[in-house]
């Protein structure tokens, strides 16, 4: 399961405990710490039954500082994948299933708490993940297999899902929070950010265009996966074709668009996400109609009219949203996101805000590229689909 970097760190006696109070296949005999992960701490558990026989299990610690709540985290991934796994059936899963599924303690629960909370899951083995695409064609099978997810999850009641962040994607809170932030300025770093929180404030009034939608009925709450960046589908090394949609703590109510615009906000930056060289970023076209292509292609059908009317917003709304947050970060002194030099975050920040300018100048371009993909599928072109909305096309 190479999503994550896999990393040699014996097997302890607390993770062996811990391993022993689920319902594994033999004994545990060793673990390998996974290292690519930013909430939750996770391991490889590998165990040997008595005839020889070696099965993995990937065992994770929940981060209870981020999902306080852990029964409701627990019950969303059980419904999850109990509805999932024998409909959604990806390509590269050689006709299993695409999501991974729980495995119960000895006891018949869905985690342990023993100095914190625990879980344990199926592995998947034989795959493979990307940080970016490294072709147009990974682009459009990335978005068939998120299209395909929203497909299969649009008849789950949304009123039986679980919000397990309040506000997780939340734009105009999200200024609210930068401006605190520069109220603080708790590290002493607005003076030097002066023309990024411009751009930033230039851009308030547009924030809550999707949001707004949502709270106002115009577009309907769905359940969505909710993070929907490229490593969070696993590709068969053997295929190359999606085999799983991994990482479903964030499932939960909100909208498609949103799902939509972060693929898009990862999938078409030419840079870096901490690019330096600001004149290397770019939203890539050609990358925004393969990934349209293919998730319209498997859920464009479900999407009202209003949904179709505001697709083209997705990505320059979680953009703004993510260059918000690293540049609120940047100035609090980097108390959130891990950083690996001074400035990264704000070089993080300049990306998106330079990715979302880039966005906002190519968006008759993108308005095309959907409106001809709406015509070729079947789907309506909304009325007033070119007129300026929202502030964004002015």
């Amino acid at each position: 399961m190479d999503k994550e970097t896999e990393r040699p760190s014996g097997l302890t006696g607390e993770l062996r405990d811990i391993a022993g109070c689920f319902r594994v296949k033999g004994r545990a005999e060793d673990a390998f710490a996974i290292t690519k992960g930013y909430v939750n701490r996770t391991y490889c558990v590998v165990t040997r039954d008595d005839d020889g026989t070696v099965s993995k299990y990937l065992l994770q610690k929940i981060n209870t500082n981020v999902f306080r709540d852990v029964d409701a985290l627990t019950e969303n991934f059980r419904l999850t994948t109990e509805h999932l796994r024998d409909r959604f059936i990806l390509p590269g899963s050689h006709g299993g299933p695409s999501v991974q599924t729980a495995v119960e303690t000895v006891d018949g629960g869905m985690y342990l708490r023993r100095g914190g909370c625990w879980r344990m899951m199926s592995y998947l083995d034989g795959v493979y993940s990307l940080d970016i695409p490294d072709s147009e064609e990974t682009f459009f099978e990335t978005g068939r297999a998120f299209g395909k997810f929203a497909r299969e999850m649009s008849d789950v009641d949304v009123n039986d899902v679980k919000t397990v962040i309040p506000h997780f994607h939340d734009t105009p809170r999200r200024y609210r929070d930068l401006e605190a932030a520069v109220a603080r300025d708790a590290a002493g770093r607005v003076s030097s950010v002066l023309p990024e929180i411009g751009f930033v404030r230039e851009h308030a009034p547009r924030l809550g265009i999707i949001g707004s939608a949502l709270d106002s009925g115009m577009i309907p709450y769905r359940v969505c996966h909710n993070d929907c960046s490229l490593n969070n589908v696993l590709f068969d090394a053997t295929t190359h074709l999606p085999g799983a949609v991994i990482d479903l703590d964030t499932v939960m109510p909100s909208t498609p668009l949103y799902d939509f615009g972060d693929s898009m906000r990862i999938g078409t930056n030419t840079a870096k996400d901490d690019e330096k060289d600001l004149s290397k970023v770019s939203c890539d076209l050609s990358m925004y109609e393969a990934y349209a292509r293919g998730y319209l292609g498997e859920c464009g059908s479900m999407l009202t009219e209003a949904e179709l009317l505001l697709l083209p917003y997705a990505a320059p709304v979680i953009t703004s949203e993510d260059g918000i947050r690293f540049l609120a970060d940047h100035i609090d002194g980097d108390t959130y996101y891990n950083i690996l030099y001074p400035g990264q975050n704000l070089d993080r920040a300049r990306t998106q805000l330079a990715l979302l300018a880039d966005m906002e100048k190519k968006l008759p371009e993108i308005k095309k590229i959907l409106h001809g993909l709406y015509e070729r599928q079947g789907l309506p072109v909304p009325d007033g689909f070119y007129a300026a909305r929202g502030g964004w096309d002015a």
